[in-house]
């Protein structure tokens, strides 16, 4: 008798069970539950237990100071609620743990010279304005964040049953936190809001529907105006291999239009004002501050930021994987789509030139395209678990 036939018959039946317990529906049914704890898990820990950064000042007082006469009031205001909402350790850290927050907490003139360069973000603005009328503006910020969490959320199932790869959320639910899911989600930023709009206008990219993701990219961009990026990655994507040129040409010239309007209402400083004050030192006072762009200065911060990202931060090494990823699925013959190719090549530029761009190191700032480039990547392998699979999926 041979070796395989004493292991069939001995543990045949315990490896039938197996098989059985680890089959597709019940795999399947883990999956959505495991990736369920994790929304559900951030979604407390988004509402009880809210993370106040600096930036929240400056969204409440851009919520107020339509409303208030000077910029005495709009301070006292903003630092007023905060300090009413946050812990003491959490207020020390937005008021005196440096000494430009210490600067900020003590001049109200130069804490409101800093509003344009938040208050480009338009929708995320105006959310907090309307919300923080019924629930209080530093409340507001915080269901933005919850009801942005959830959405994601359930987006994330809903794309997964609909294109078949429900037993990727085992591995989604793990790289969402590493991108930053759970930490934007407890925090005052437009990053998660934005990736509400950004999901459903990349699924339906990758359905070759540009009419049906064009809503979506006009309120990503209007969340963030840096979403033009996004706008002109399409549109040089579907240079490269769409036939909907003319329609991502529209969309891109549509988004410049907005563009200027919406950061010359803001009064938005500019471009290297604004890259200089995050990349390479703050400035106490952003009036008059228009610096000569300096092309030493500019690599600098490039290369010091790159230097962070490596060390303390997840979203460059796991594009690395993603697109190793990609490399793979094309080696082995995956079925890739026009659509699939498009929002893969669009969202890597996107990913790239933002950082290039403004090369802030943070995970949650590319989280609104990270997250969809993960899904397009998991729509196209398709990765079962199940023990009783019939071989190797392809996505047509």
């Amino acid at each position: 008798m041979s070796i395989g036939t004493v292991f069939g018959e001995r543990f045949g039946p315990i490896l039938q069970s197996i098989g059985t317990l680890l089959s597709k529906r019940v795999l399947n049914t883990l999956s959505v539950g495991f990736y369920s704890v994790i929304i559900l898990g951030t979604l407390a820990l988004a509402y009880f237990n809210p993370v106040y950064n600096w930036d929240i000042l400056a969204y409440v007082g851009i919520a107020v100071e339509d409303r208030l006469e000077t910029a005495e009031e709009i301070h006292a205001t903003a630092y007023g609620e905060v300090q009413e909402a946050a812990s003491e350790l959490q207020f020390y850290k937005v008021t005196a743990s440096i000494p430009y927050r210490v600067g900020q907490y003590e001049n109200p003139d130069h804490f409101v010279s800093l509003f344009p360069m938040y208050r480009v973000k338009l929708a995320y603005v105006e959310a907090i304005k309307h919300l923080g009328d019924v629930a209080g503006r530093v409340h507001a910020t915080t269901l933005i964040s919850t009801i942005s969490a959830a959405l994601v959320g359930v987006f994330v199932i809903a794309w997964s049953f609909r294109r078949n790869f429900v037993q990727g959320l085992l591995i989604i639910g793990p790289v969402s936190i590493l991108i930053g899911y759970v930490f934007s989600a407890r925090e005052a930023t437009p990053d998660l809001m934005m990736a509400v709009f950004t999901l459903p206008a990349i699924y339906f990219v990758c359905r070759e529907k540009p009419f049906f993701a064009a809503p979506f990219l006009i309120l990503a961009f209007l969340v963030r105006p840096d979403g033009i990026l996004l706008f002109f990655a399409l549109l040089l994507a579907a240079l490269a291999v769409s036939k909907y040129r003319l329609a991502y040409l529209a969309l891109f010239i549509a988004c410049v239009c907005l563009y200027f309007p919406v950061t010359g209402s803001a009064e938005h400083p500019g471009w290297w004002p604004h890259f200089y004050f995050s990349n390479i030192e703050y400035q106490d006072d952003m009036r008059g501050f228009n610096p000569a762009f300096d092309a030493v200065l500019f690599i600098k911060a490039l290369l010091i930021n790159l230097a962070r990202t490596v060390q303390a931060y997840d979203w460059l090494m796991l594009l690395a994987v993603f697109l190793l990823g990609f490399a793979l699925f094309i080696r082995n013959g995956f079925e890739i789509s026009r659509g699939q190719w498009m929002a893969v090549i669009a969202l890597t530029l996107c990913i790239g030139g933002k950082f290039v761009t403004f090369p802030l190191p943070d995970d949650r700032v590319y989280l609104p395209y990270m997250l969809p480039l993960l899904l397009v990547l998991m729509e196209i392998w398709k990765p079962e678990f199940s023990v009783a699979q019939s071989g190797t999926k392809r996505v047509s």
